[in-house]
C-alpha cells in the first residue's frame, strides 16, 4: 500500500501546476528542540502554508500524512498545503518519526507535539491558536483520531487537547486490533509497528478509546476503498453518533484509497470545498 502511494505521490510532485502566489511557504521548521534526546533533524520538521492576510480566515488545519506508518513524508503533500491555503486556511504539513525506528505511540507522540507547536506559534503566521483542525489520510487518519481519543499524548506534551475538529479522508487503522486479529497476508510490517500483541493492537484503535466529547469530526472515504477502510470508518461514525459527538461521514462515488488523497489536490475540487465548508461552520 505505501510503495504504491509513495510512487503516485512523487509523481505528482514532478508534474505540480503552481497555484497563484496566495500564500507564503514557511519550509523545515522544528516542532521538536534540536537539543531534545531524541530529535530527528528530518522527522521532526514541518512546513506553514500561510495564506494571505487579504483571504486568511484564521482557521488552521495540521496535516498527518499516510504512508503505512513506515513511509512518506511532507514533501510529498505540498498539493494539500497549496490547496487550503489558497482557500484561507493556515495548513501545516508534518513529518514524523517512522516505523520501525519507533513504535506507534512515539509516532503519535510525534503528531501530539507538532500540533503543541502549532498551537503555541501559528498566530506568527496569521492562524488562529483556537481553531485548529486535524486532518489525515490512511494511518495518518489513524494518527488524527488517536491523539484525540487517548489524552495521554497530549497529558504527555503538557497542554490541554486544542482541536476543534478532525477531518478524517480514508482512514487505515481506526480498528487495528480487528484487522490484525484477522490477519492478512503482507501485515508483517504492521506487526512491527504495533507489535503482536492483542492488547497492545486495542490500546491502538481509535474505535475502543473514543469519548464523549467536543471535538466535530468530518469522515469521507472511497466507494472502491480497501474494505477495512470502509467498515472502520463507518463503525468509527457510527461510534461518534452513540456517543453523541458531532460526526458526518461521506462517501465519494467510485473513489479508491489513493485517489481520495488526491481529491485535495486542486483548491477548487468539490470535495476541498466540502472539508473547507465544515473548518469555517
Amino acid at each position: 500500500m505505501a510503495r504504491i502511494l509513495l510512487s503516485v505521490m512523487m509523481s505528482l510532485v514532478f508534474c505540480m501546476p503552481l497555484f497563484a502566489r496566495s500564500y507564503t511557504k514557511y519550509k523545515d521548521l522544528d516542532y521538536v528542540s534540536p537539543s531534545a534526546r531524541d530529535y530527528d533533524k528530518v522527522r521532526h520538521k514541518l512546513d506553514v502554508y500561510a495564506p494571505k492576510e487579504k483571504i486568511a480566515t484564521g482557521k488552521v488545519m495540521v496535516f498527518m500524512h499516510g504512508g503505512s506508518w513506515d513511509a512518506g513524508h511532507k514533501e510529498l503533500y505540498k498539493f494539500v498545503g497549496r490547496a487550503f491555503a489558497a482557500n484561507g486556511i493556515t495548513t501545516v504539513i508534518i513529518n514524523y518519526r517512522l516505523s520501525p525506528g519507533t513504535k506507534y505511540e512515539g509516532i503519535a507522540y510525534d503528531c501530539a507535539r507538532a500540533v503543541a507547536w502549532v498551537k503555541e506559534n501559528i498566530a506568527t503566521y496569521g492562524g488562529n491558536p483556537n481553531e485548529i483542525y486535524v486532518a489525515g489520510h490512511s494511518a495518518g487518519g489513524h494518527l488524527a483520531a488517536l491523539i484525540i481519543s487517548d489524552p495521554s499524548y497530549f497529558d504527555k506534551v503538557g497542554i490541554t487537547n486544542p482541536i476543534k475538529g478532525c477531518i478524517l479522508n480514508d482512514p487505515f487503522g481506526l480498528n487495528i486490533y480487528k484487522y490484525l486479529e484477522h490477519g492478512y497476508d503482507g501485515d508483517a510490517t504492521f506487526r512491527v509497528t504495533f507489535t503482536n500483541s492483542p492488547v497492545v493492537w486495542k490500546k491502538a484503535s481509535p474505535l475502543f478509546l473514543l469519548q464523549k466529547n467536543d471535538i466535530r469530526y468530518y469522515i469521507l472515504h472511497g466507494g472502491k476503498t480497501y474494505p477495512a477502510v470502509f467498515g472502520d470508518s463507518e463503525d468509527f461514525h457510527s461510534k461518534n453518533v452513540e456517543l453523541g459527538n458531532s460526526s458526518e461521514i461521506h462517501t465519494v462515488g467510485k473513489k479508491k484509497h489513493i485517489g481520495m488523497v488526491l481529491l485535495f489536490f486542486r483548491k477548487h475540487n468539490k470535495e476541498v470545498k466540502k472539508v473547507i465548508a465544515f473548518i469555517e461552520k
